[in-house]
């Protein structure tokens, strides 16, 4: 099994140099959260696409009353909320999002690679794709993932020990 991180600080790069690398040589199953901006400019929301089935769903909404920048630990933390949402970092995440990954998922035992854009705070959580990346380990699948910088030390642990991990660093 290959894993593949793209790794980076915040705002580097990361999900664009995956999905640029899906889309050039990418098999399988991607899982791609993409950025909408509102009419300030500044990102507003994701969606969650299903590549290579081109489904889009909504998925992480940003919270309007937190900053990243300057947000408390208690208000940056994963919490589940009522309504099938949860909140992490300054954003409301629809988890029906990752159900309908992880059905799509196992619709499709053929896909040789699945691609997750992003594993980090949900997922250190036990929450958001932390189930789908698991099946996939454990189906044998060769895995290709963005991870900020600072969750490696904390992912590391879920991945096999025999696995062929390799990370791509993402400059800004």
């Amino acid at each position: 099994m290959k894993i593949t991180i793209f790794t980076g600080t915040r705002g580097a790069g990361k999900s664009t140099r995956f999905i640029k690398e899906y889309r050039e040589h990418g098999d399988g199953l991607c899982f791609f959260s993409l950025k909408k901006h509102g009419p300030d400019g500044k990102v507003c929301a994701y969606d969650l696409v299903l590549y290579p089935k081109d489904e889009t769903l909504p998925f992480f909404e940003k919270d309007p009353d937190v900053e990243m920048e300057t947000a408390s630990k208690e208000q940056l933390a994963v919490k589940d909320l009522t309504g099938g949402m949860m909140h992490s970092c300054s954003y409301f995440v629809h988890k029906s999002a990752f159900d309908k990954a992880l059905q799509y998922y196992n619709e499709h035992p053929e896909a040789k690679e699945v691609w997750i854009d992003e594993i980090g705070r949900i997922e250190i959580a036990g929450q958001g794709f932390r189930q789908l990346l698991m099946t996939a380990i454990a189906d044998g699948k060769d895995i290709f993932f963005v991870a900020r910088n600072n969750f490696i030390p904390k992912l590391l642990p879920l991945l096999p020990a025999d696995a062929d991990v390799r990370t791509v660093e993402v400059g800004e």
